[in-house]
């Protein structure tokens, strides 16, 4: 389920405000879908590296294929599972996940040693860790965006 439009803007909105010392930070989409959130990532960070993991063939083919015909040189996606990946690196995720997927994305966070500084989540949140911002969506079901400041939760750096 690709994100809507008001979840991708307050997705982008929470991700220009972390501040000037995380703005060569690479971004990592985790299900990056048909390449909705991620592609305007790319285009929007021309200087930063955009990395999606998608499991799916054909929404992975289409955000290849997208990301080539627009040219874009920043953005690399990866036909993975990203709970198969190392995800210690210095890097801001983004994420609409569903709760089961939240669940195992959590264990995997507190199970490794990460330099990733932020997680963006569209509508649901990790369960064990507390949004530093929260942005209610103007939508039938106030939907949530969480932004977490991982290094500041002790995982890791």
């Amino acid at each position: 389920m690709p994100s809507s439009r008001k979840a991708r803007e307050a997705m982008m909105q929470l991700l220009a405000t972390v501040g000037t010392e995380v703005e060569k930070t690479p971004i990592v989409d985790l299900g990056s879908g048909w390449g909705s959130l991620i592609i305007r990532l790319a285009i929007k960070y021309p200087g930063r590296q955009v990395v999606g993991y998608e499991l799916s063939i054909m929404p992975w083919l289409v955000t290849v294929l997208t990301s080539k015909l627009l040219g874009l040189k920043n953005i690399t996606v990866y036909r993975q599972d990203f709970l198969t990946v190392d995800l210690s690196a210095d890097a801001i995720i983004v994420c609409y996940l569903f709760p089961a997927a939240m669940e195992a994305l959590d264990v995997k966070l507190a199970g490794q040693k990460t330099a990733i500084q932020y997680l963006i989540s569209n509508n649901f949140a990790l369960p064990s860790l507390q949004a530093e911002k929260t942005i209610r969506l103007d939508d039938f079901y106030r939907s949530p965006v969480y932004r977490y400041h991982l290094v500041d939760e002790g995982n890791g750096g």
